[in-house]
């Protein structure tokens, strides 16, 4: 069920669905209305709010913080923060980079650079294997 709702979205290469398929299972094990760290991370995507802005605010996405929940809403917020911080590594299918979006969704900007983030990526890493994806 979980690969029918991301699938819907037409914008997404089978490399970018499976990614986000695995990012979703590890930061909510699926769940739209998931809330962590505090409050500060909402959907299923566990999308901060800082984050949301970066977003949002070169894209024409549009909405409110609170559609975060909505698990097609969360993916656009996704992959308009990886086209601002990771565009090489998201759109380009040649130079798809699944650890360094991955880490960039984690710790920001320059996760991918960050030690903390690595643990971060196993986990997704163990998800895409577990799946056979990617």
């Amino acid at each position: 069920m979980l690969s029918l709702l991301i699938l819907a979205l037409p914008q997404l290469t089978p490399q970018q669905t499976q990614l986000v398929q695995a990012i979703i299972l590890v930061e909510s094990s699926g769940k739209n209305d998931a809330v962590g760290d505090n409050g500060s991370a909402i959907g299923c995507l566990q999308i901060w709010k800082p984050y949301w802005v970066d977003a949002t605010e070169r894209s024409n996405i549009g909405g409110v913080y609170r559609d975060c929940f909505k698990r097609d809403y969360a993916v656009r917020v996704f992959d308009a923060y990886m086209k601002r911080y990771a565009r090489e590594a998201w759109t380009d299918p040649s130079k798809f980079d699944a650890e360094k979006v991955a880490r960039i969704h984690n710790g920001g900007p320059k996760g991918y650079k960050k030690k903390a983030t690595e643990k971060y990526w196993k986990k997704v890493l163990t998800e895409l294997n577990r799946s056979a994806i990617l």
